[in-house]
């Protein structure tokens, strides 16, 4: 039986497939946040809403909220759902650790400098953290459904998904994003509230600009 060139070919090039299979480009939204009435378009959080798929958070998953300078860092915390998240006391100074948001209420109580406590976040949305000793002191833990998060640099430019996420906290760092039409988002508790649908290709990428301006947030994560 005789074998054509073609035949080897096919045959060759189906072996180096099975070996190297192909890398398709990882599909991403790039694009730039521009605020007006703020000092800085930094820390904006920019999201994937109406889109849920889960992200394996575990008990190995701790993300630190720390406690230092009168000041909750970071401002902004992006987590997700089945996150454990940690409140060093890193200060000088005792704290205390608390919410009145609806989606998750506690109270840590009072905590002395280089004392540690934690609670495991179930719900997804937003939790507004307060001390009771320092009113000064506020930031804003984001629960999310999903992982496809950034929050925006000193240019207010962004990422999704951001394959540094999370990673930190011991979930594995997410590379790519499925071409679709997707519901993007913005929250900041200065800015009101901005929503584009953006397309992703098979073929890559997707760049977008948002404008942002002061008013109300609605205080609404999903909705």
């Amino acid at each position: 039986m005789s074998i054509t060139f073609n035949k080897i070919s096919f045959f060759l090039t189906a072996g180096l497939l099975l070996l190297f299979p192909l890398q398709l480009p990882a599909g991403s939204i790039t694009g730039t946040v521009k605020v007006k009435g703020l000092r800085s378009a930094e820390n904006i959080m920019v999201y994937l809403d109406k889109i849920e798929i889960p992200v394996a958070a575990g008990d190995n998953t701790h993300f630190v909220m720390n406690q230092n300078n009168l000041s909750f860092l970071p401002h902004i915390m992006p987590i997700p759902v089945g996150s454990t998240v940690e409140f060093p006391n890193n200060d000088k100074v005792d704290h205390n650790v608390f919410s009145l948001s609806r989606t998750t209420p506690f109270n840590l109580g009072s905590y002395k400098p280089g004392e540690s406590k934690s609670i495991r976040f179930d719900k997804a949305g937003i939790i507004e953290l307060r001390c009771d000793v320092h009113a000064e002191m506020i930031a804003y833990i984001m629960v999310l459904k999903n992982p496809y998060v950034a929050l925006t640099d000193s240019k207010g430019q962004f990422r999704i998904p951001d394959p540094k996420w999370g990673t930190d906290a011991g979930l594995p760092g997410i590379k790519d994003l499925p071409a679709g039409s997707y519901r993007l988002k913005i929250w900041h508790e200065k800015l009101r509230p901005v929503t584009q649908q953006v397309t992703v290709s098979e073929k890559g990428e997707a760049t977008v600009e948002l404008n942002a301006k002061r008013g109300p947030t609605g205080s609404v994560l999903y909705k």
